[in-house]
């Protein structure tokens, strides 16, 4: 019986030892959560590879004096169109760009200004449209407002592409022949800084006229996509 009582009281020992010794290979809480920082460093460098497709290049022109005249980088010339394939529009309202993409390349940029946000909603329409019949090199409304190198992408001449507004009234900024945005040059230097139009993207002049003649030589066809979001 000794020897029966001694022999349960050593299982009963071992019994405890061993409970005792589980917690000892459970893994600590934090270990669980061990590879989740690395996983979050994944998702913000794949974040920022993609927000780097979309940074402006170092030789955008910057925002001052007479700048929506001319092209928006100054290095880098206009691409002819006609040499590359699935030619694109991608217009972000709130960067305050165009960027004309050939796949997912982008392959010029521009400074743009898409339709004003009341209420946080733009006048212009987010979707995707495509490029239309209409254009030409220069329109002016019953109010004497207008604007110069134009091509349609939604409602066959309603939203367009074009450059800083024009007016028939002599007011703005007098440069040639024309008059540049109007009530003392309003409309102008919001371009690439801030969404301003009544539903039309704004390009400086020289943008303006780039598309519109690519237009004109088959590099921008009817049907091209363009693409406007947040």
């Amino acid at each position: 019986m000794n020897k029966a009582y001694k022999r349960m009281g050593m299982a009963l020992i071992l019994a405890i030892v061993a409970l005792m010794m589980i917690p000892v290979f459970q893994p600590l809480p934090h270990a669980q959560t061990k590879d989740k920082p690395k996983t979050t460093q994944k998702r913000k460098k794949q974040q920022k590879k993609t927000d780097d497709v979309f940074a402006d290049p170092t030789d955008m022109r910057p925002m001052t004096g007479r700048y929506y005249l001319y092209p928006s980088e100054t290095k880098r010339k206009y691409p002819d169109l006609r040499k590359y394939k699935n030619v694109w529009f991608k217009v972000p309202i709130s960067k305050c760009r165009a960027y004309v993409m050939s796949g997912d390349k982008v392959i010029y940029v521009m400074y743009a200004s898409a339709g004003k946000v009341t209420k946080g909603r733009s006048l212009t329409p987010l979707g995707t449209f495509h490029v239309q019949n209409e254009s030409g090199e220069q329109f002016i409304n019953a109010n004497g407002v207008g604007a110069r190198y134009f091509i349609s992408f939604y409602q066959h001449g309603v939203y367009l592409f074009h450059s800083v507004p024009i007016n028939n009234f002599a007011s703005g900024e007098h440069v040639g022949s024309y008059y540049y945005g109007y009530k003392n040059g309003a409309h102008l230097t919001t371009l690439g800084k801030k969404p301003d139009s009544h539903g039309c993207v704004r390009l400086t002049v020289s943008d303006a006229k780039w598309i519109y003649t690519q237009r004109q030589n088959g590099g921008i066809k009817v049907g091209t996509k363009v693409v406007i979001a947040k």
